[in-house]
């Protein structure tokens, strides 16, 4: 055999034996991929199913807690038989969830009444419907809920029942109620409306083809999906296997998820996926990898029968694409690490690389009705500098998620760059934290260039320099403030702007900036974006053919704070005081105009964390006060708690376990968990001596 023969065998024999183990590679890959996304997927199901079971569990929990509320009214009432029918009203106007309601007296509890008497209330509309509807065609005291509520003396849930013309779905809160000779006197019972468990089991699916499905403690169907989506004798069978009474093997293609609620009616909760389903997009894209895998081969098999005599210089050029292909990729991720992904009204920024990669970086994000915004600059230059600058960028996210102040944000960002900092690099870096309500402008610097305040002209601001980031651990930033008037913009930015340099190494200069940004005022029509750009674009023009020498970054915050709405009230810690809390709070939600939903919301979280303060801010017997700030851009509501009692942060108590009854759970932590609950964040920081509580909340 010749050596062109065995040459050519032995290309081929690469190629086949290539793919090959790429075939393997790729089964073997597929096999794993599925069972990881099966784990995954029965992962993400438990957690799905035991948010649904939290949520209806919150459900039935408020349905008990407004029969507990309202109980003392009841029992105040009983010597007034007609007051019953107020006690119903209140009950069913308490809690939306509620459709109706009853008080079922023992018989001849009230003379006058007759042997039965039972005042029945029902939403009708936007109106309460008060009947007494005992009689001879209806005696409740056959009722089996009745009869067992007052053999035991103990509250029960109903499984779920049909009523009514419309075929409503309801669940009745079975309660005795005692007079103040502790004598059964009635049964309460409190109906809710349950047609909204359809729709919230078959939410938040990842696939068209799952379903979730709600049974009874004895595996009686309560709640599932359309027909017009899954049929009746799909969901039949389903129902059988969960009950025990069918082989999971009779549905092939299935995977069945279960969970029950670990409080009383303990009703069951399944979700149902499809593997076909599930499994479809891998399949898909191992069958492009297949096809991508046989072309790269194919063009395999050309490369080599073409450049085999070139073996060498084909491996170097291979070797040099693909280090500058990977040097690109890695500047391209750090670049879109960086640049904030979310735009901002009144923000806008700009980084231009003098290389591939780049050091500069800068960011910002609203938390808390508060701009947080950062500008940096790494020393050096390539990879490592563009390497640091990511991870500066992901602390900065990371501390300022927790912390507000500037200073501290720095010193945290300090501390974790000087240790292990073998390379020596340091970061020039500046903070700052606007609230967007009042125009405070808290921020500190460490060794960067001092930007421009934007009033009625473009000034330096007086900015402390301090060392940069990286230096020396334990340093101190001092932090400063400033008040911005509604108009008034701070530009941020790199040595890239002011030593860009023209042919003959001439600097463009502070004082040209400056005279660009009064030029900038003067034109009423220059937002922020068109005024970073003409200073971007008169760097440009400035350098002419002289080659970029350093990173260009620049950052512009506008404070346009739009139509505020703002008050405050000032408290003692009296909970006597909390009457006037909800007066100013229900002030406060009309002039934003918000329905009576969102307002009790907002009232009931505050409520909660003003007398958390008045309990414990202060030492027993101490007279304080606690101030209550409210904001909203008609966006969104803030309230900020301030007292100068001992430092405590409540967003740090673990809420409270609602799943364990009232004998088991620990006290404490109901509060905080119920402001979780109703509010978007909450968040919590110390300000000197004083605690300083956080409460925000979209309305729109």
């Amino acid at each position: 055999m010749d050596n062109s023969k065995r040459s050519w065998m032995s290309r081929i024999g690469i190629v086949v034996i290539a793919a090959i183990m790429v075939e393997i590679i790729s089964v073997v890959q597929y096999q794993r991929t599925r069972r990881l996304m099966d784990e995954e997927m029965s992962v993400r199901s438990r957690v799905i199913l035991n948010s649904v079971a939290n949520d209806i569990a919150h459900t039935l929990e408020l349905t008990e807690t407004t029969m507990r509320e309202n109980l003392w009214e009841i029992v105040e009432n009983l010597p007034y038989p007609d007051s019953a029918f107020t006690s119903v009203r209140l009950l069913i106007d308490d809690n939306p969830h509620v459709v109706g309601g009853c008080l079922a007296f023992v018989p001849h509890y009230y003379p006058s009444k007759g042997r039965l008497f039972e005042p029945y209330g029902h939403k009708d509309g936007g109106k309460i419907v008060l009947e007494q509807i005992a009689g001879p065609d209806h005696d409740y005291t056959k009722n089996n809920a009745y009869q067992r509520v007052t053999a035991s003396l103990i509250p029960e849930w109903s499984d779920p029942y049909y009523f009514g013309a419309d075929s409503i779905r309801l669940a009745t809160y079975s309660f005795p109620v005692f007079d103040d000779a502790d004598s059964l006197a009635a049964v309460c019972g409190l109906d809710i409306d349950l047609s909204w468990l359809g729709d919230t089991l078959n939410s938040r699916h990842h696939f068209k083809s799952t379903y979730g499905l709600l049974l009874t403690k004895e595996g009686e169907l309560v709640a599932g999906p359309p027909e017009s989506k899954v049929p009746e004798a799909e969901v039949d069978l389903i129902v059988d296997i969960i009950n025990g009474n069918a082989p999971e093997s009779m549905v092939k293609g299935k995977l069945i998820q279960t969970t029950n609620l670990n409080r009383p009616p303990y009703w069951q909760l399944a979700r149902v996926y499809s593997t076909e389903e599930v499994f479809a997009r891998i399949r898909k894209i191992r069958l492009q990898n297949l096809l991508m895998v046989l072309l790269g081969l194919a063009i395999l098999a050309f490369m080599i029968n073409r450049y085999a005599r070139n073996e060498k210089r084909l491996r170097e050029t291979t070797a040099e694409q693909a280090r500058i292909a990977g040097e690109l990729e890695v500047a391209r991720k750090i670049q879109q690490e960086m640049l904030p992904r979310t735009r901002v009204d009144g923000v806008y920024g700009t980084l231009e690389p003098a290389l591939e990669v780049g050091g500069d970086l800068y960011d910002y994000y609203i938390r808390d009705g508060k701009l947080f915004f950062c500008i940096g600059d790494v020393s050096g230059k390539g990879v490592p500098s563009a390497m640091l600058m990511s991870v500066i960028h992901s602390l900065f996210r990371t501390i300022s998620a927790k912390m507000e102040s500037p200073s501290f944000i720095l010193r945290a960002l300090n501390e974790n760059l000087c240790r292990d900092n073998e390379s020596n690099m340091f970061v020039t870096f500046f903070a700052g934290c606007l609230d967007l309500y009042t125009g405070k402008l808290h921020f500190a610097n460490a060794g960067h260039d001092k930007p421009f305040l934007i009033t009625q002209s473009a000034s330096v601001l007086p900015v402390k320099a301090n060392l940069p980031l990286g230096v020396f651990p334990g340093t101190a930033f001092e932090e400063q403030e400033c008040t911005l008037s509604p108009g008034d913009a701070l530009l941020l930015y790199t040595d890239g702007l002011t030593e860009a340099k023209d042919q003959n190494r001439k600097n463009f200069g502070r004082d040209r900036v400056r005279e660009l940004l009064d030029g900038c005022i003067a034109d009423a029509g220059m937002t922020p974006e068109k005024t970073v750009q003409s200073l971007s674009q008169a760097a440009h023009s400035y350098s002419g053919q002289a080659p970029q020498s350093d990173d260009l970054t620049m950052l512009l915050v506008k404070y346009e704070p739009g139509e505020l709405l703002q008050d405050r009230i000032t408290l003692s810690n009296d909970t006597a005081d909390v009457e006037r809390l909800s007066a100013f709070v229900k002030d406060f939600c009309g002039r934003l105009e918000l329905d009576h939903k969102a307002a009790s919301s907002l009232r009931l979280a505050l409520e909660e964390s003003v007398v958390n303060a008045m309990n414990y801010a202060y030492p027993a017997g101490e007279t304080g006060e606690i101030t209550v700030y409210a904001d909203s851009n008609r966006r969104e509501v803030r309230f900020t708690v301030v007292d100068s009692g001992w430092p405590f942060d409540p967003t740090t108590v673990l809420s409270a376990d609602t799943t364990l009854d009232a004998q088991n759970r620990p006290i404490g932590g109901l509060g905080i968990h119920l402001t979780r609950k109703l509010m978007d964040s909450v968040s919590y920081c110390r300000k000197g001596t004083m605690n300083v509580l956080t409460l925000t909340k979209s309305i729109i």
